[in-house]
């Protein structure tokens, strides 16, 4: 079923030579799948009759909850995390007591 709450990479060999060129100055899957983790998007599991089901051979699914067909006006809440790195460098050199 088709709900237009995900989106799937069918061959990624295929998706890596042709259509990450296009959008992205590399063609490395394992890339754009680290900058979709850093915009909130998930690998979709599917569990079914209490075990895990394997997906058809090379798909992968991907979904968000403000990536949903129709619903553009979502898309401006897709946004890249911030990372905590840089807050904790701040609050371990401006920590009161420390001169």
């Amino acid at each position: 079923m088709r709900s237009g709450t995900s989106f799937h990479v069918f061959d990624q060999g295929r998706f890596s030579k042709e259509v990450l060129p296009k959008f992205f100055k590399h063609n490395n899957m394992a890339s754009f799948i680290r900058q979709l983790n850093m915009y909130g998007f998930r690998k979709v599991v599917h569990i079914e009759q209490g075990g895990l089901v394997k997906p058809e051979k090379d798909d992968t699914e991907f979904q968000h909850p403000f990536f949903v067909r129709g619903q553009e006006q979502l898309l401006e809440n897709i946004k890249r995390k911030v990372t905590n790195v840089s807050s904790y460098r701040y609050t371990r050199k401006h920590r009161v007591g420390d001169h």
